[in-house]
């Protein structure tokens, strides 16, 4: 494991957003499997999603609509109900659970999950 610090994207290499440094997992928090029921919102259109893994600032989320990086999205959480401003960074192949999609908040939120943010749960190892 390299002891220096790296830059990071976060949920995919193909994110725009500002590279942060981290140490350690190249992460600026782990990544938790979560299964969470959200509500996303894009240009008055909401869908259902359900998250696949979480960390405090974002998600990968299986969603019934393919957004393109760069979007916009309002998601609110349909336990904790606070509501976040987030884009897509990341598209992944569609699955029988629909399609795959890296999100980020726009700020670090980690109150959004409530108590399915565990940092003691089953943590996805970052694949090479």
């Amino acid at each position: 494991m390299d002891s220096g610090i790296e830059a990071v994207l976060l949920l995919g290499p193909q994110s725009h957003m500002a590279e942060q440094p981290y140490t350690g997992e190249h992460r600026r928090s782990p990544r938790i499997v979560a299964s969470v029921p959200l509500e996303a919102e894009m240009k008055g259109r909401r869908h259902y999603v359900l998250t696949a893994v979480i960390n405090l600032n974002g998600a990968l989320i299986l969603s019934p609509v393919d957004w393109p990086p760069g979007s916009g999205l309002k998601i609110k959480n349909a336990h904790t109900g606070i509501a976040v401003s987030a884009r897509v960074v990341w598209c992944g192949h569609e699955s029988d659970a629909g399609y795959k999609l890296g999100i980020e908040f726009e700020t670090a939120a980690p109150d959004f999950w409530g108590k399915s943010y565990d940092a003691h749960g089953v943590e996805v190892p970052w694949g090479k």
